[in-house]
This record gives structure tokens, C-alpha cells and sequence, in this order.
């Protein structure tokens, strides 16, 4: 009986594999054609729909249509054609197409932070400090800063829904410096002049990647203020140590990024991607598998349930404790804005608020 059911499904299964991958294919050929290729829209559009007729066609004979031998040269000579074009694609995608680093980039990414690190010490130029009254109304700032390692206190891990999709959010970290110093790192798409973000051309090297290093009340303040997204705020378990480590790998891949520009990419080199990364690199961490992180907006439960979030209440409880836009709404962004967070914190009922 299992025998008769593997001989049945299983090629069942392999042509819907096949299927599948056909279809991924072409789109994924179509789509690098669409939005790299440097035509006007209109002719793109037409090379890529181009594209997708001849993926179409050697499919519609190939895995549709069975006992046609007369089709059988002709349909071979399409899907190789299909095949070889695909082929050059990706080659000229992953060989040739390469970061710009003098885009006409949106006013709050203009400038890529310049990090050195001498000792202890850790010196940030562009420190970006925007104080924003709407999402598109702000005053712009940039500041050089020094932070001190060796004064680290504390570290949180912050989450905001983006369009509000509970599935899909940004994550980000800030930290915290005994000498008073506050300081966010938010992994983002670097925003281009008439190129509005989106989730398909964010996967098709549209974007760069930026690490905006920035104070507390622009970073936090665009998203709970300006955007009017909810944030939660969350302590994070790590010592000293690994807190040290952390910010500073941090800070070295900030100042890579500054010499070797990347993109940006949806779902493989995003903001909660390059987190974890620095995490991992801490070497004693357990995290869930990769392909759990794309539902970046679930991330503080797992990191909830991965001991990453220091707090001793229920998750649900925690993430009412630790949410700070209702109350960022009401609050000026002033200097005063990281020690006041704190002290709401503390009011709302977060058992844990280092800072």
C-alpha cells in the first residue's frame, strides 16, 4: 500500500516542484530585468513582460501538455532559451550591478555615519539628531560624538509595526552610558530622492544598507511621533561584556558599510537580519532558525522566549509595560526625552528599566 501511494504522489509532487520553480524563476528574471535594467519604464516593462511570455510558453508545453512529441525539439529549445536567459541575468545582477554611493539620498540618510574606534572610546561623526514634528516636517542635525565603552550600562531592543502589520515591523537597539549619554543604532534602507520605498523593489537592489547611528529621541521619536506606529521598549539580558562586544561589532560594521557600501534586502539583509548577526557573533546565544526571523514583527516574542528581553512579567504584560508611544505622543522631544522614557517605564509597571 505505501509503496503504491509513493509511486503515485511522489511525481505528483516532483511536477509541482518543478512547477514552482519554473514560476520562480521567470519571476525572479522578469522582476531583476524590471527594475535594474537602465531603460525607460515602458521599455523595461516590455522586456520583462518579454520574458515572462517565453518562461510561459516552454511551461505551458513542457509541464502541461503530455505526448506531444511533435512539440518535444521545439518546447526544449524554448526552455533552454528561458534558461540561458536567466542565466545572464543573474550574472550581470550579481557580477555588475554594484552600490552607488553618490545617490541623491532623502535628507535623513544624506549623511553615512564615520566611526573610529581608539581604545575605549568610540568616535561618531553624523551622529544623526533630527527633531521631527511630523514625518515629513523636520529640523535636521547632525552631531560628532564620543562614547565611552568601558561607561555601557544598558541596552534595549525596539520594535515598531511598519504599516501597521502586526506580522512586519523594524527592530532596532539603543544603549545606554553611565556618563548620561543615550545612543540609537537602526539598521535601515538608505532612502533615495524619488525612489519611494517598496517590498518588491527593496528585494531587487534598489536600496543601500545604512546603519543610522543616531540619538534616542530622533530615532524612537520618528517612529512613536512622527509616524505614529507603536513602540515597545525592551530591556535587554546581556552583561557588560557582552554588551561592550556587541556595541562595538556594531559600530565596526558601521564603519564597513562606509567603505564597502551593500543593499539592502527585504528578507535577507534587512534590520532584524543584521541584528542577530551581531548577536550570533556573541557565540553563546541560542536563536531561532533564520527563516523565522522574515516575521521581523513577532521578533520580541521570540526574543521573549529566547531570554534576549530581561524582564521577569508575562509576555503580554510586557508588552504593555514596555510601550512608550501613547506616551511619546503627549512628551516634547527635548534632551530630556531618554531619561523621561525611562521614568514612564517605571510608572507603566516595567519591572526592569536600567539606565
Amino acid at each position: 500500500m505505501g509503496v503504491r501511494l509513493a509511486r503515485r504522489f511522489v511525481p505528483a509532487l516532483w511536477r509541482v516542484a518543478c512547477v514552482v520553480a519554473w514560476s520562480l524563476f521567470g519571476l525572479w528574471t522578469a522582476l531583476a530585468l524590471f527594475y535594474n535594467v537602465p531603460l525607460p519604464p515602458w521599455a523595461a516593462t516590455i522586456l520583462a513582460l518579454a520574458v515572462a511570455l517565453l518562461y510561459a510558453s516552454a511551461f505551458r508545453e513542457r509541464l502541461l501538455v503530455r505526448g506531444r512529441q511533435d512539440t518535444f525539439w521545439r518546447e526544449t529549445c524554448r526552455s533552454l532559451a528561458a534558461l540561458a536567459v536567466t542565466a545572464a541575468v543573474a550574472i550581470w545582477y550579481f557580477g555588475f550591478i554594484t552600490p552607488n554611493p553618490n545617490e541623491d539620498w532623502i535628507t535623513p540618510h544624506a549623511k553615512m555615519p564615520h566611526v573610529e574606534v581608539i581604545g575605549d572610546k568610540v568616535h561618531v561623526g553624523n551622529v544623526r539628531n533630527f527633531t521631527w514634528h511630523t514625518a515629513t516636517d523636520y529640523t535636521p542635525g547632525y552631531e560628532d560624538r564620543v562614547y565611552d565603552v568601558s561607561a555601557l550600562s544598558s541596552m534595549y531592543f525596539v520594535i515598531s509595526p511598519i504599516f501597521d502589520l502586526e506580522p512586519a515591523a523594524h527592530v532596532w537597539v539603543c544603549f545606554g552610558f553611565n556618563d548620561g549619554q543615550h545612543v540609537a543604532v537602526s539598521v535601515e534602507a538608505r532612502g533615495v530622492k524619488g525612489r519611494p520605498f517598496g517590498l518588491f523593489p527593496s528585494m531587487f537592489r534598489q536600496f543601500q544598507l545604512i546603519y543610522v547611528i543616531g540619538d534616542e529621541r530622533d530615532v524612537v521619536g520618528l517612529r512613536g511621533v512622527a509616524r505614529k506606529a507603536a513602540v515597545r521598549f525592551y530591556p535587554v539580558r546581556a552583561t557588560k561584556e557582552e554588551m561592550r562586544a556587541f556595541f562595538l561589532d556594531v559600530m565596526e560594521r558601521a564603519h564597513s558599510l562606509e567603505e564597502h557600501p551593500e543593499f539592502y534586502n527585504l528578507f535577507t539583509n534587512n534590520c532584524l537580519n543584521n541584528i542577530t548577526y551581531h548577536i550570533r557573533r556573541l557565540g553563546d546565544r541560542d536563536l531561532p532558525s533564520a527563516v523565522w526571523l522574515v516575521l521581523t514583527g513577532f521578533s520580541d516574542r521570540y526574543a521573549y522566549d529566547y531570554s534576549f528581553i530581561d524582564t521577569n512579567l508575562p509576555f503580554e504584560k510586557a508588552r504593555e509595560a514596555y510601550r512608550i508611544d501613547e506616551w511619546m505622543r503627549n512628551t516634547p522631544l527635548d534632551e530630556t526625552f531618554s531619561q523621561r522614557l525611562r521614568e514612564t517605564l517605571r510608572r507603566q509597571g516595567a519591572d526592569k528599566v536600567p539606565d
